[in-house]
Formats: C-alpha cells, structure tokens, sequence
C-alpha cells in the first residue's frame, strides 16, 4: 500500500508549471440497495489532492484521493473500516493542430482486500458548442487485478475503453458555478479479468458533479455517480456526496 500511496503521489510532482492545484475535503454516502449488493460499499470521508495544467501540448489531469483516510469510520456490520487508495493520471498529447490527441489514462484502487489498476491507450478529441466543452475517446484497456480472498489475479489485455467527460460552466444567484458530466465504460473485458472481480464484460461508471466557487479559491462540489461492475464493485449502485475545497 504504502508503495502505490508513493507512486501516485510522485506522479503530481513531475508535473509541468503552470499549473493549478486543489484539496477537497469530503463525505461519501451509498444507497442501501447499493449497500447491499456490494459488500466493499462503505459511507465514509475522503480527502482528495487534484492537480490539473493545460499548456501548448496538451493537457495533463492526476489526482490521489484517500478513502477513510486513517481508518476514522468503521465499516458497516461493526467490521473495521480499511484506508482505500485510488489515483487518477490523464495525459492528452494534442496531434499537430488538430482537435484530436493521443490519450494515455491510468486509474488505480487499492486496499488490504483488493486492487484494480487500468491503463488505457488510445485517441481522444475536444469540441466546444459555446460554452459546452467535450473530450470524447476510445482505447485499449490493460488492466491488472487482485482479489485477496480468493487469491484470484488478473494482468492482461481487458477489451476496451471509452470515456466521455462534458462540462459547463454558468452563474446562477451570483455566484459562478459548473456542472460537469463523466462517463468512463469498458467493454469486452478478458473473461479472467471477470472472474477475478466478479464483473460483468461491460460495466461503467457515469459521475455528475455541481461546483459552486463561492470565491477565487474556495468551492463546494455536490456529485452523484451511478455505476455498474466497476471499481472492484461488482453489482450496480448509486453513490453521492459533498465536499469543500480549495485552490493554491
């Protein structure tokens, strides 16, 4: 754990200038159904550092956010909660002047009973209808996988990977806000990969967040996500939550 916690934070440092960073300080709630049909489901905190730049050649977007970080919630049942490690690094390297890029995208989870790692390769394009903004792509998944009470492991080519993100910025009551739309999906995945997490060959995940910057530098987020065999979570389920932050 302590070895990933450290390769994904280096991966923030190597980052060009330029840059904006965050810190959003959160809770994270599961409907019961979701509750109960995934045992991992657990309602807890979550700290997140986010850094994103945008320059000539691109954009690069990592973050690595800390689930129950210290092990301050118990989990549901009275069992002990555990310290979930998840890690985000997106790179879109624009082609020539075109809207396309080439697209590099790695996402881990990780905790004392499973880890997911997913490594897409592919292409990806922006548009922008006015002030809605689109980054759309498709690629090859690879993707490493270990479930600890089974001792089942997975590390291979998964099938594919598409992801759609949209967002909109506008201002409402004074105040500047944006709402934003992710889809990430994997299809055709190895029959190996299935079986080690339980997942179907086709499985997403689709997050709606609502930012409101109540300053320069101080924002609230409200999010929903709806997933489906995804994230180690094998049945599908409705997470939601809020959080504050703050840019540097």
């Amino acid at each position: 754990m302590k070895k990933q916690l450290v390769t994904a934070l280096a991966a923030l440092v190597i980052a060009p200038a330029m840059s904006a960073t965050s810190v959003d300080l959160g809770y994270k709630a599961y409907t019961s159904d979701t509750k109960s049909d995934n045992g991992g489901a657990y309602d807890q905190p979550f700290v997140k550092l986010t850094h994103f730049n945008k320059a000539d050649w691109g954009t690069l977007l990592a973050y690595v956010k800390l689930e129950n970080p210290g092990e301050v919630k118990e989990a549901q049942h009275g069992a002990d909660g555990k310290l979930t490690v998840k890690s985000l690094f997106i790179i879109d390297k624009q082609i020539s002047d075109t809207s396309y890029n080439l697209w590099g995208q790695n996402f881990l989870v990780s905790n004392r009973t499973v880890m997911e790692d997913n490594l897409y390769l592919g292409v990806t394009t922006n548009r922008k209808y006015g002030d809605l903004f689109i980054n759309a792509g498709i690629g090859l998944n690879y993707s490493v996988a270990h479930f600890d009470p089974t001792g089942e492991n997975f590390d291979g080519i998964s099938g594919y990977a598409a992801v759609i993100n949209a967002s909109y910025p506008f201002s409402a009551m004074g105040l500047k806000h944006s709402l934003s739309v992710n889809y990430e999906g994997q299809i055709d995945r190895d029959e190996d990969h299935m079986s080690t997490l339980g997942y179907d060959s086709y499985g997403h995940q689709l997050i709606t967040t609502l930012k409101t910057s109540m300053t320069e530098s101080f924002y609230t987020k409200l999010h929903m996500t709806h997933f489906d065999s995804w994230g180690s979570a094998p049945n599908d389920g409705i997470e939601y939550g809020v959080a504050v932050g703050f840019t540097f």
